[in-house]
C-alpha cells in the first residue's frame, strides 16, 4: 500500500471562507513549532477528517495539539470549541502512552469514558490511521492497539473505510507472510473487484427498479484481513471462498425479500450448496437474512444478502452485531453509545449534510472515569474522585490507612482529582486514621459512610428555604441558556450589570440563587418575535434506530437541533436535545409525538 502526502495546498483546497481562515491560521502555527514529519502526518489526518464531513474546529484541533500551545491561548486565538477537542486529542494520547500497563479491553472503555464529544473519537482513528500509513519500522505495538481497539470502534461507528484499512495495515505488520500471500493469491486487485461489485449492484437496481420494487442495493469487497479472517475460521483455501464481493439488498417487507430472491437467480447463476434461509430459520442470536452465492455470465462470483430494514437494523445495532467481534468484551453501555453514535453518522449522510459538526454535536454525558490498580484492574469511580475514594473502593481498611497516594508513579495530594486512565498506587501507615476534613474531598458514598463510621458521627440533613423575590420593572432582554423558557412559561428576570434582562422560568435555580434586588418582573409581550430554544429530555428503551425516529421527527416538524447528549447504560438511554424553533407550539407536539415512539418512557422540558 503506498500513500502520496496530502500538501497543505490540497488540504485547504477542500475548505472554503471563514473554515479556510480558520485552518490556514492553525496550519501557520503547527508549521512554526512541528518537525516537519509531525507536520505531514498531521495534515494527513486533517485531509482524513475532512473526507469525513468534520471540518473547521476537527481539523483545527488536529493540527494544534501537538504544539505547545497552552489551551488558554488555542481558545483566545480560535474558539472554546477547538480548545476543548484539543484538551481531549491530548488526554486520550497521554493515556495512550500508559497502554503498556493496561489491557486492550481497559483502552477501549476509558478512551471512550475520555470522549465528551464523539468527533474526537473520529479524530483518534483517523491518527491511528495515519500513524500505521506512515509507519517506516515494524511496530507491533501500533498494529495491535488498531486491530484490536480502534477497528472493532470504526465498524461500529459505521465507519468501514477506515476498518478495512485500519485491519489491512495491522494485518500487513501483524502477520506479513500471510499478507503477502492473499495478496499475490488474488486474482483481481481490489481496484478491478470494486470496478466489478459496482457493476453488479447498478444491474440489481435497475431490475429491482424495472420490478418497482423499493430497495436499497449496497456493494462491497472484502479486504485482505477479512479473507483471512473467513479462511481461518472455516479453513477454506482461498479459492473456496465465494464472498470476496458482497452485495447487500435492504426492502421494506419480507415478501419482497423472497421476491428479490427469484428475481437474482434469474439474472445470475446459483451456486450449489451456497444458499442460507435465516429468515425462515433464524441463528440462535436471532439473526435474520437470506444469503445467497451467485455467478455472473463472466465467472464472477459473489454473495448476495437480502433482508429488510428491521433486520438490518437488528443486526447493524441490535443483539446480532453487539457482541460479534470478540477483541472488544461484553459491554452494553460502550455499544450503546457507539451506536448512537453511529446512528447520527448515518442521519447526517443519510440528509446529505455537508459538514458533521455543523448540524449536530453529540455529546456524552458522562458521571463516571475508570482508573486503574497498579495490577491495571479496572476501579469505576464518579468524576472528580479523589486517591480517598479509590482507597475505600478497594477496601474499607485501605481507606482508613491512606497516609499517601501516587498517582502515574508521582505523589500526589490526597485531594487531588483524579482522571481517566490514571494508575494509582495508595500508601498505608498504621498510624494513620480517617480524619473529619476527608468528608469534604470524597464522593462516594462508599467513602463517606466509612469515614463517618470511623470518626462515629451522624449524618444531618439540612433544608433549605426559598424566599419570595421582589420584583421590578425593566425591557432589553435575551433568552436564558439554562432553563430557555416558552411562552406558556411563567417568567420572570435578572438585571445585569450591563443593564440588561436575562430571562428565565420563575422556577429556574439560578434565578432563585440571585439576590432580590437584580430580580425583575416581565412577560412575554417585551420579547416581540424571534427563534426560540429550549432542552428537552427523553428516557427510553435503547432499540435500533431510536435516534433516526427522534431526528425525523424533528426535521419533520421544522425544529433545529443545536446540540444533544446521551447518556446510555444497559438497555436504557437518557438524553437531552436543544432545539430552536419559531413557533413555540412546535415544542408540545415534538413531545406528543415522541411519547408515542415505541420504546419512550418519559419526556420533559427541562
Amino acid at each position: 500500500m503506498k500513500y502520496k502526502d496530502i500538501t497543505p495546498k490540497k488540504l485547504l483546497g477542500t475548505i472554503k471562507g471563514q473554515d479556510y481562515v480558520f485552518v490556514s491560521k492553525a496550519l501557520e502555527l503547527a508549521k512554526k513549532e512541528l518537525q516537519e514529519k509531525i507536520l505531514r502526518n498531521k495534515v494527513n489526518c486533517a485531509f482524513v477528517l475532512s473526507s469525513l464531513g468534520l471540518k473547521k474546529n476537527s481539523m483545527c484541533s488536529v493540527l494544534l495539539f501537538p504544539t505547545k500551545l497552552k489551551e488558554e491561548e488555542i481558545e483566545k486565538e480560535f474558539s472554546a470549541e477547538v480548545k476543548d477537542l484539543v484538551e481531549a486529542i491530548r488526554k486520550i494520547e497521554k493515556i495512550e502512552s500508559q497502554r503498556g500497563n493496561f489491557s486492550q479491553e481497559a483502552l477501549s472503555k476509558i478512551i471512550l469514558a475520555t470522549t465528551k464529544d464523539i468527533r474526537t473519537i473520529i479524530t483518534v482513528l483517523a491518527l491511528q490511521l495515519c500513524r500505521l500509513r506512515t509507519a517506516t519500522k515494524i511496530n507491533t505495538d501500533l498494529a495491535e492497539k488498531a486491530l484490536n481497539v480502534y477497528a472493532p470502534i470504526s465498524q461500529k461507528l459505521g465507519l468501514n473505510e477506515l476498518k478495512w484499512e485500519l485491519e489491512d495495515l495491522s494485518f500487513k505488520i501483524l502477520k506479513p507472510k500471510e499478507y503477502q500471500k492473499i495478496r499475490n493469491s488474488l486474482k483481481m486487485k481490489k481496484k478491478e473487484r470494486d470496478k466489478n461489485i459496482k457493476k453488479i449492484v447498478n444491474e440489481i437496481k435497475k431490475e429491482l427498479k424495472k420490478e418497482k420494487i423499493e430497495a436499497k442495493v449496497l456493494g462491497r469487497t472484502k479486504n485482505f484481513y477479512g479473507i483471512y479472517k473467513k479462511m481461518s475460521k472455516k479453513n477454506f483455501a482461498l479459492e473456496d471462498l465465494h464472498d470476496l464481493m458482497g452485495v447487500r439488498i435492504i426492502c421494506n417487507t419480507i415478501k419482497e425479500c423472497y421476491i428479490i430472491l427469484g428475481i437474482i437467480h434469474s439474472m445470475y447463476e446459483p451456486l450449489l450448496n451456497s444458499f442460507d434461509d435465516y429468515i425462515a430459520n433464524p441463528k440462535e442470536n436471532n439473526y435474520k437474512s437470506i444469503h445467497t452465492d451467485l455467478k455472473t455470465k463472466d465467472e464472477k462470483i459473489f454473495e448476495a444478502q437480502i433482508r429488510t430494514w428491521k433486520m438490518n437494523a437488528e443486526a447493524e445495532e441490535g443483539m446480532p452485531a453487539h457482541w460479534a467481534y470478540k477483541e472488544i468484551k461484553e459491554d452494553k453501555e460502550f455499544d450503546g453509545k457507539l451506536t448512537w453514535a453511529k446512528q447520527l453518522i448515518e442521519w447526517n449522510r443519510k440528509h446529505k449534510s455537508k459538514k458533521i459538526e455543523d448540524f449536530v454535536k453529540i455529546g456524552f454525558e458522562e458521571k463516571n472515569i475508570f482508573v486503574l490498580t497498579p495490577k491495571s484492574e479496572i476501579i469505576e469511580l464518579p468524576e472528580k474522585s479523589t486517591p480517598i475514594d479509590f482507597a475505600y473502593a478497594i477496601h474499607s481498611n485501605l481507606g482508613d490507612k491512606t497516609h499517601k497516594a501516587k498517582v502515574n508513579g508521582k505523589i500526589v495530594s490526597l485531594d487531588y482529582e483524579l482522571e481517566n486512565g490514571d494508575i494509582i498506587e495508595i500508601i498505608t501507615s498504621k498510624k494513620q486514621f480517617p480524619k473529619r476534613q476527608w468528608l469534604s474531598l470524597v464522593k462516594t458514598q462508599k467513602a463517606k459512610s466509612k469515614i463517618r463510621q470511623a470518626l462515629n458521627i451522624t449524618e444531618k440533613k439540612t433544608k433549605k428555604e426559598t424566599k419570595k423575590l421582589p420584583e421590578k420593572p425593566f425591557h432589553s432582554i435575551r433568552i436564558a441558556k439554562c432553563c430557555k423558557p416558552l411562552p406558556e412559561d411563567q417568567i420572570k428576570a435578572i438585571k445585569t450589570t450591563k443593564r440588561k434582562l436575562i430571562i428565565h422560568r420563575e422556577n429556574c435555580q439560578n434565578l432563585l440563587r440571585e439576590e432580590k434586588k437584580k430580580i425583575i418582573p416581565i412577560n412575554w409581550g417585551m420579547l416581540g418575535k424571534r427563534e426560540l430554544s429550549t432542552e428537552i429530555k427523553i428516557k427510553a428503551k435503547e432499540r435500533a434506530n431510536l435516534l433516526t425516529e427522534i431526528l425525523d421527527l424533528f426535521s419533520s416538524l421544522n425544529a433545529k437541533v443545536a446540540s444533544t447528549q446521551a447518556k446510555v447504560n444497559k438497555n436504557n438511554v437518557s438524553c437531552k436535545f436543544v432545539l430552536e424553533t419559531k413557533k413555540p407550539e412546535t415544542i408540545g407536539k415534538i413531545m406528543e409525538k415522541i411519547k408515542k415512539l415505541e420504546g419512550v418512557s418519559e419526556v420533559e422540558r427541562i
